[in-house]
């Protein structure tokens, strides 16, 4: 998959260059000026059943409102008595709440519907704005998800679409199932809100996946997410990748941080030729100064983070000729 188009007059973005469409938006306003409150209500928690999957764009037309990310999945049109919409799926749902379905290409079926009150997007509609969501991401089309990079004791398993949709939904379940291993419990309450940077930016640019964040998975029988690890995007463009991790803290002082920062690292030597890799840690973090260290990395500034505050900033040079200190 290819990087959004931006259209040159109104600034909207699509996956395909010079996408058809009408430039120009309506406000919000109208649609809902006037509705009774179950109408607005609905409307509202719509609003936010999509944007616990992730980032997005609402675009009010001037019949109907669209949520949109690669592409539109979703479509509300607020009435005096009630909300008419669609939701995009990879498959069909056979249930008497849509009313209406109807295949669009090979890969999408439109699913329409009526909602009266908020109470009405439960937990099993929320699941199918989840699935909506995604193929506003275009998971329903053919793809590869990254391999896995190995180490001694671990696999670097992709943090896909699927696995971040589903951790910041809370959604344990579906997240061993992206992941392909239990994850902590404790997972269900961290937060997760980092991963909305890496969906947007997924949808900007798919090919950027490889770079984003991957579950440390500790193999054996019963394979288990001891942390997570990964590059915070693909290289900058002076070339530099920021690497970053965390384990969970049971899990911790069995050297699995400075494992999955070493395969990161010459993975990204290996396989791209990268000369330099960057990480920026807080002073008050000893623990992820001692494997910074540990890794050769060299301090070489300080910069102030508008959500993590102070930041000692470290780059290890030439990490082709790269071997971690014991």
């Amino acid at each position: 998959m290819s990087s959004l188009w931006t259209c040159p007059d109104c600034g909207r973005t699509f996956a395909n260059t010079r996408q058809s469409h009408t430039c120009g938006r309506a406000g919000l306003g109208p649609h809902l000026e006037g509705k009774p409150d179950p109408v607005v209500r609905a409307f509202e928690r719509f609003r936010l059943e999509v944007l616990r999957c992730g980032p997005m764009t609402m675009i009010p037309e001037r019949t109907r409102v669209a949520f949109h990310t690669r592409m539109s999945f979703a479509v509300l049109t607020p009435r005096m008595r009630y909300l008419r919409g669609h939701l995009i799926l990879p498959s069909t749902v056979r249930s008497r709440r849509f009313d209406r379905t109807e295949r669009v290409g090979r890969r999408a079926v439109v699913h329409a519907f009526r909602l009266e009150e908020p109470e009405e997007i439960d937990e099993q509609f929320s699941g199918w704005i989840a699935r909506a969501y995604l193929v506003g991401l275009q998971r329903h089309l053919p793809h590869r998800n990254p391999q896995s990079i190995r180490s001694r004791r671990l696999d670097l398993v992709s943090m896909t679409p699927e696995a971040m949709v589903a951790l910041l939904r809370g959604d344990l379940a579906g997240a061993e199932t992206a992941i392909g291993a239990r994850i902590p419990e404790e997972w269900g309450s961290a937060d997760w809100s980092w991963l909305r940077l890496r969906l947007a930016e997924y949808a900007e640019d798919p090919g950027a996946l490889p770079w984003m964040a991957r579950a440390m998975v500790r193999r054996g029988r019963w394979p288990r997410a001891v942390g997570d690890a990964g590059f915070h995007g693909r290289p900058g463009v002076d070339g530099i990748p920021e690497i970053g991790y965390e384990v969970d803290p049971e899990e911790r002082r069995k050297g699995y941080a400075t494992e999955a920062a070493t395969a990161l690292i010459e993975w990204a030597a290996d396989e791209h030729g990268v000369e330099r890799v960057r990480a920026c840690v807080g002073p008050w973090n000893k623990v992820s100064l001692r494997i910074v260290r540990r890794l050769g990395f060299r301090q070489v500034g300080v910069q102030m983070d508008e959500v993590d505050g102070e930041e000692l900033v470290f780059e290890l040079a030439r990490p082709t000729a790269f071997r971690p200190s014991r």
